[in-house]
């Protein structure tokens, strides 16, 4: 019995060590050639501070981005052209959604571009938005991290369309 339960153990740590999150996948394409990456801490957002509210549109509508920021505690950019990063990306991407209890949240297609965003979280509080757009050979890797009061997010959204 205490075999069997070693080896349940030493599967289940192998399964968690490959598990995909968005810091791992930054970390594994940030530092190849042909990506351009931008990571933001959790230490630079606190250092943020107090924002001014930020105008939006031609309307001259002016959007308070303070309480989604004081929030997040990681954002993770990539974007590389190069085919077999886009792949790979592409397929760690998948993975890191599939794992999770991510839901598609928004999806556009337009002559051969495609952008889908998901969100994981619940009806309050999001814990994780991923974008992901690909459009021929460029992938671009999106992930924003904290726990983002989906309402806030709603009305920011909702303010700037105006």
């Amino acid at each position: 019995m205490k075999k069997l339960f070693t080896i349940a153990a030493v599967l289940l740590l192998g399964t968690l060590a490959h598990a995909q999150d968005s810091k791992t996948i930054y970390n594994k394409f940030s530092d190849e050639k042909g990506v351009s990456a931008v990571y933001i801490s959790p230490s630079m957002f606190k250092m943020i501070g107090k924002l001014p509210e930020i105008e939006i549109g031609d309307n001259g509508e002016k959007v308070d981005i303070t309480p989604i920021v004081n929030t997040l505690k990681g954002f993770y950019l990539l974007n590389s052209s190069d085919d077999g990063i886009v792949r790979r990306l592409n397929n760690d991407v998948k993975g890191l959604l599939d794992k999770g209890s991510f839901e598609l949240m928004m999806e556009a297609k337009n002559d051969g571009e495609t952008i889908r965003i998901y969100t994981d979280g619940d009806d309050n509080i999001i814990r994780s938005l991923v974008m992901m757009a690909l459009s021929g050979s460029e992938a671009t890797f999106l992930s924003m991290d904290g726990l983002i009061n989906r309402e806030a997010l709603e009305q920011m959204i909702a303010r700037s369309r105006r």
